[in-house]
């Protein structure tokens, strides 16, 4: 079982069709995490991110915010519940 790895953060930049530079950021995680059988998401899956105390946080889509996204296209930006403003 893998619980620690070191991962890498990268930004590509890219020219759209206008011309205009495009930057998009991305998390490398090592096959080796992926394919360890307790990772705990599927390709494919949408992942609720957020920060807390400095941590970048990655769980499951709570399924309150998965009914409200039905037929939707998930926001970059989701706007956190009171149960995650306490828990910062």
């Amino acid at each position: 079982m893998v619980d620690k790895i070191v991962c890498k953060y990268a930004v590509i930049k890219r020219r759209g069709a206008t011309g205009k530079l495009y930057r998009s950021p991305r998390i490398y995680l090592p096959t080796k995490l992926t394919e360890d059988s307790s990772f705990p998401f599927r390709e494919g899956e949408q992942v609720y991110v957020r920060i807390v105390d400095r941590r970048l946080i990655i769980e499951r889509l709570p399924k309150r915010i998965r009914e409200t996204l039905v037929g939707e296209q998930v926001s970059a930006e989701i706007a956190p519940s009171s149960a995650d403003r306490e828990s910062t």
